[in-house]
């Protein structure tokens, strides 16, 4: 019996590699399957994940990330199979890819290597699915955006094949590390990836080397996967712009060697261009709403300097000769930081909060205030009112920007959530705790299955488009538990509407989907509904972090005499410097710690000071992820540094 070797190298994406493994499981095809993955130290608990649900895969666990080159090579001397398919994690496949594949591939004898149509996290089409050779022009053009222009061009979009159809077989230059399926002996010839590349560039080498023995590389659209995370996840990072143009520079100096100055020069000139952008944009999405806060607040204040001067002194200039402007633009700064710090700039932020906000800046701008020298305090008045006046401001520009940015005058762009479950009555009950669990504005209406009578169902899914119209619904939630890959799929692309869609596990106990492929991939799952998630506690906890090294850092000599653990403490001030450690974590003797987001690892556990508690390792995790806060993780802190219990 032909056997089919399936070789994926993961890396901190768990619940994408369980649902990946779960289509592959279900696949519709005869011939024999051998899985193996290769793990590169993740630490979100996927190897657990994966010895504890899937005893068949050969699963091969590397104590450091060795890249993807590496670990792939290690995954083919596993390989037993006559064809061998290299897969990314993040990926989910129809029931029928692999035999599409392979009787496409046994058909065809002058066939080198075989990709598919890849969709992305809203079903969008991802232009990687065939591209051409990384030319100097094609490079050039891609660097500079022309190939978003003339998306069709053959001279423009060639990086991309933009010429060429998205829905009929072509024979293309390149295909994507994410899906290749190739013959055994193919791989053997060219010695599987060149480990030169870590990461990026290796797929494009390995096509190149296929091209060399005389064999097509064919795009095969008869079949689509949904790939997650896309080719753009983190393009502008700093990580990624190594990576890749590092990737590109040694492709050019193996095939292009004779044009390196022009190679040099494309290179040198997308690494500043990319750069420059990334680091605009960065800057631009951090930090253009706080200045532009900052401005308007700083104008308030000045205009609560003439009224208070008019009205009370009788003279609107009354401040014009004290020394207020750099302190009236520190305090200011103080009000702009709390409010970014406390999450009013995260795009999900409650009311509340801005309530919260309010308070709190009040004591600390006061606090600022006390320790001014005298010539700068020109007038409390002032400054209360405009700590009064802030959040009022804050609200107004937050409504104008969401409306600059998404068309919508809200407090909260995103708005609720109308969702539907298409799927049985079984899989609704199990995925309503999910959602349930999330704590977000969230409504679920109902689920589209079969014609069935239920108090649940909205009708069947034939009348989809109707349902979703009707009922004005934003996000539907497929379950593969009951509904095969290749019908959502082909669901998918009928819907008339811009709807979001994600992907149930088979026991409905995790969600995958993503709305572009310029997104990370989401998940959720019963567990989610942990502050410790959120981008605000995060950012608190870091700064705790960093505060806490800080003093321990400046009262050193003082500090040692007091501080228990000394050379625990004092040996991980840097770690915890350097983002590698956080003060307190998780208890790693938690058997269940993969159920757990994933988190730096502790100097101390929560509650370690604590030497007689009731509750054990997975239930203080629980707690302290779920009810976190600053003053918890202060208080933890001070303990498990003086503490003598």
């Amino acid at each position: 019996m032909t056997r089919i070797s399936i070789v994926i190298v993961n890396y901190n994406v768990k619940y994408f590699i369980r649902q990946c493994l779960q289509s592959i499981y279900k696949s519709k095809i005869s011939a024999e399957l051998e899985v193996i993955v290769v793990d590169n130290n993740s630490q979100d608990g996927s190897v657990a994940m994966i010895r504890n649900e899937f005893e068949s895969v050969i699963l091969i666990h590397n104590a450091e990330n060795v890249g993807f080159s590496k670990a792939n090579n290690q995954g083919f001397q596993k390989a037993s199979g006559e064809f061998v398919l290299i897969l990314n994690p993040d990926t989910i496949i129809e029931e029928s890819t692999l035999e599409v594949c392979l009787d496409y591939y046994k058909s065809h004898n002058d066939i080198g290597a075989i990709g598919v149509k890849m969709l992305d996290g809203s079903g969008q089409f991802l232009p990687e699915s065939k591209r051409g050779f990384p030319t100097p022009m094609a490079s050039l053009s891609k660097i500079l955006g022309f190939s978003k222009v003339f998306d069709k061009s053959s001279i423009f979009n060639s990086y991309y094949m933009g010429h060429l159809s998205n829905d009929e077989v072509h024979e293309v230059d390149v295909l994507t590390g994410a899906f290749m399926f190739l013959s055994r002996n193919i791989l053997d010839q060219i010695k599987g990836f060149d480990e030169d590349y870590f990461m990026y560039g290796e797929d494009i080498e390995m096509s190149y080397q296929i091209r060399q023995l005389g064999k097509k590389i064919v795009y095969l659209p008869h079949t689509s996967i949904i790939h997650f995370k896309g080719e753009s996840t983190k393009k502008n990072s700093i990580p990624y712009l190594k990576n890749f143009y590092g990737a590109m520079s040694i492709y050019a100096s193996k095939r292009h060697s004779g044009k390196g100055w022009m190679w040099s020069l494309i290179l040198n000139i997308g690494i500043i261009f990319t750069a420059l952008a990334a680091v605009s944009k960065s800057i631009l999405q951090k930090i253009l709403r706080p200045l532009l806060d900052l401005s308007i607040l700083f104008g308030a204040s000045k205009l609560l300097q003439l009224l208070w001067g008019h009205f009370y002194y009788n003279n609107a200039n009354y401040y014009d000769d004290a020394p207020v402007v750099f302190s009236a633009l520190l305090s200011i700064t103080a009000i702009v930081s709390i409010y970014y710090l406390f999450g009013h700039y995260d795009k999900k932020y409650k009311f509340n909060q801005l309530v919260i906000n309010f308070i709190f800046s009040v004591f600390v701008v006061l606090s600022i205030y006390a320790i001014y020298p005298l010539e700068w305090r020109y007038s409390r008045i002032v400054l209360v009112g405009l700590t009064l006046f802030t959040p009022f401001v804050l609200f107004f520009t937050r409504c104008c920007y969401h409306k600059l940015l998404y068309g919508k005058w809200k407090f909260n762009v995103e708005g609720e959530r109308r969702i539907a479950i298409v799927g049985s009555e079984d899989s609704y009950s199990r995925i309503t705790d999910v959602i349930n669990s999330l704590g977000e504005n969230s409504q679920l209406l109902g689920r589209i299955f079969n014609k069935e009578f239920s108090t649940t169902s909205l009708g069947s899914l034939e009348n989809l488009n109707k349902i979703v119209e009707s009922r004005d619904l934003n996000e539907l939630i497929f379950c593969t538990k009951d509904i095969q890959v290749e019908k959502i799929f082909s669901t998918i692309a009928q819907l008339n509407q811009d709807i979001s869609f994600k992907i149930a596990s088979d026991d409905n106990s995790s969600i995958l989907g993503s709305n572009s492929k310029d997104r990370v991939g989401e998940w959720y799952t019963l567990n989610i509904n942990l502050k410790i998630n959120q981008k605000v506690h995060r950012r608190i906890k870091r700064l705790v972090d960093l505060g806490a090294s800080f003093f321990l850092f400046l009262l050193f000599p003082i500090a040692i005499f007091f501080i228990q653990n000394k050379g625990k403490v004092f040996s991980s001030i840097f770690s915890v410097f350097l983002n590698n450690k956080t003060w307190i974590g998780f208890d790693v003797t938690d058997s269940k710690i993969s159920k757990l987001p994933l988190l730096k690892r502790g100097i101390f556990s929560f509650n370690e000071w604590k030497k007689n508690d009731s509750l054990d390792a997975h239930q203080n995790n629980i707690f302290y992820a779920r009810n976190y806060n600053v003053w918890t993780e202060v208080e933890q802190i001070f303990k498990n540094l003086f503490s003598k219990d």
